[in-house]
């Protein structure tokens, strides 16, 4: 994960600076200013933007599908010319670019699937967060292609732009098993994970499945354990299958966090009845990335889609489209991108990120959330959260089953 900010007059790069504190590089090209803070993780240490023959580009994420000499991102402007700019479709990750062709006069915003990683935009400027530039949020899903103009030796927005989407979800239920969804759970996490990385462990399904997967594969983490309103023996059941462990459970452990939150997080709005600054699960989180950051580590694994996407909050009815009866003839629901989508991903992001921890999606894989859709709609209403409990159950691995938990925080 980095922090992006591309500026022609003024910016602002104060909150956009901590999500990635290994090096801020800056740049001027063509009367903009190109703001990169990287958090080194994947390959060498590589500054940003990448440059080639006046095209200029910068990226905050990963990419896993692309083999690389130095870093993941210098596969974009060689995929840009390959492919125009469809080249955000020929990319499997968590990411959010901005390329700008100065040949062409043209800027290409795009941002994944699920908008993990935060991009907003005003003309031609754009950031990581809206305190960066203003503007609006790129929404999930999203390529904008935007063109410039040439007056008075300056280059302006045009007022011509294009929105184009990167995926198609087919939403044809026909699969009658759990197998393929499983394997592609799998295939996700052993995609994020490294050695070293941390998670959020509840008694709930989405850490639980997390955490067995890691077990299984033999990834070196950390589970962080907040007691808060948990199933204790399913935690203590929990605890002793893993090696490395912290169990915070004092709310002294928590007192420094609200205002942690209040002075180092940009107040996110939520598009739910809720913020970011009332949100006790925010302070969960953000002690959890807090220890982490001590240690070194800077790699985490979310459970965020699981009740978005495999439960749509069926437990929770007043937050629920389906209400746990997904139907015969499936349509995106509102949580799928927005809702508590939009709005909890938006707390990870930001919290996380005030911390310089990157943090990755394992639940919203593509081939993790298109697997769940081709389920029929028997297989999804089975159980509550029915693919992660068939994978529980299969892996034997303990449980608090039809309960919904969480890491937050009762101070």
């Amino acid at each position: 994960m980095c922090g992006i900010l591309v500026y022609q007059d003024k910016g602002n790069n104060f909150y956009i600076q901590k999500r990635g504190q290994d090096f801020t590089n800056k740049i001027h090209r063509h009367g903009f200013t190109f703001v990169h803070n990287l958090l080194h993780i994947t390959g060498e240490f590589t500054p940003q933007p990448y440059e080639d023959n006046g095209i200029v580009c910068l990226y905050n994420g990963e990419i896993y599908n692309h083999k690389f000499k130095r870093s993941d991102g210098e596969n974009l402007i060689p995929l840009y010319k390959k492919y125009g700019s469809d080249f955000p479709k020929y990319l499997d990750g968590e990411w959010a670019i901005a390329l700008y062709d100065f040949n062409k006069k043209l800027a290409i915003f795009a941002t994944d699937l699920f908008a993990t990683k935060p991009i907003w935009r005003k003309g031609l400027e754009c950031a990581s967060y809206q305190s960066g530039v203003g503007g609006d949020k790129i929404p999930a899903n999203t390529i904008e292609v935007v063109y410039f103009r040439q007056k008075g030796g300056l280059l302006n927005f045009d007022g011509k732009e294009e929105s184009r989407k990167i995926y198609e979800w087919d939403l044809n239920q026909h699969k009658d098993t759990y197998d393929d969804w499983i394997k592609a759970f799998e295939k996700a996490v052993r995609k994020r994970a490294i050695n070293g990385c941390f998670i959020g462990l509840s008694s709930g399904y989405d850490s639980g499945a997390i955490a067995c997967e890691l077990l299984k594969q033999k990834v070196d983490f950390k589970a962080y354990i907040i007691k808060g309103r948990e199933d204790t023996e399913v935690l203590k059941q929990r605890m002793r299958l893993i090696s490395n462990y912290e169990y915070l459970d004092s709310p002294e452990d928590f007192r420094e966090e609200p205002e942690w939150v209040n002075n180092n997080i940009e107040d996110f709005k939520y598009k739910v009845p809720q913020t970011l600054k009332n949100d006790s699960a925010s302070l969960g989180l953000s002690k959890i990335c807090k220890e982490a950051h001590k240690e070194g580590r800077k790699v985490y694994l979310s459970g965020q889609g699981g009740d978005e996407i495999i439960g749509d909050y069926a437990l929770k009815p007043h937050q629920s489209t389906y209400k746990g009866s997904f139907p015969h003839k499936l349509t995106l629901w509102e949580n799928f991108y927005g809702g508590y989508q939009y709005s909890y991903l938006g707390k990870e992001e930001y919290v996380a990120g005030s911390h310089s921890i990157e943090t990755r999606y394992p639940f919203l894989d593509r081939d993790v959330v298109q697997e769940f859709l081709w389920l029929t709609s028997e297989l999804k209403n089975r159980y509550y959260k029915a693919p992660i409990h068939e994978y529980l159950k299969r892996n034997n691995f303990p449980n608090s089953f039809n309960r919904k938990t969480g890491l937050s925080v009762k101070l």
